[in-house]
């Protein structure tokens, strides 16, 4: 199942964007974001998950990634994805965070369960 969480959203500096909640059916366990970054800033990317779909709760054992700019990524694009494995939960949602704090970012990012 794949999910654009962030479509096209432009973050200002220092700024971030959470997406609506997706649904996690109950056999997934593993998860991908991938993303397109344009503009001059730096991003970085987070799990906030709920066990009732109402209280959103930061994971903080870890990073989905950070340090993302426009010249990231295999092929220096900006394009890049990365795998994780958020707790158990009913739902999830992803923040985007420009880190930079001087330029923005536009972010889109496709998250994929299995």
């Amino acid at each position: 199942m794949h999910t654009t969480v962030i479509d096209g959203e432009t973050i200002a500096a220092s700024g971030a964007f959470t997406s609506k909640p997706v649904a996690v059916p109950g056999e997934h366990a593993h998860f991908s974001l991938q993303w397109v970054i344009t503009g001059n800033g730096t991003a970085k990317f987070e799990c906030l998950d709920s066990n009732d779909g109402i209280t959103y709760i930061l994971d903080t054992g870890y990073d989905i990634e950070t340090a993302q700019t426009k010249t990231t990524g295999p092929g220096s694009d900006g394009i890049n994805k990365a795998s994780f494995s958020p707790r158990p939960s009913e739902a999830v949602k992803i923040i985007c965070t420009e880190t930079g704090g001087a330029n923005s970012v536009t972010v889109t990012a496709v998250l994929v369960t299995t």
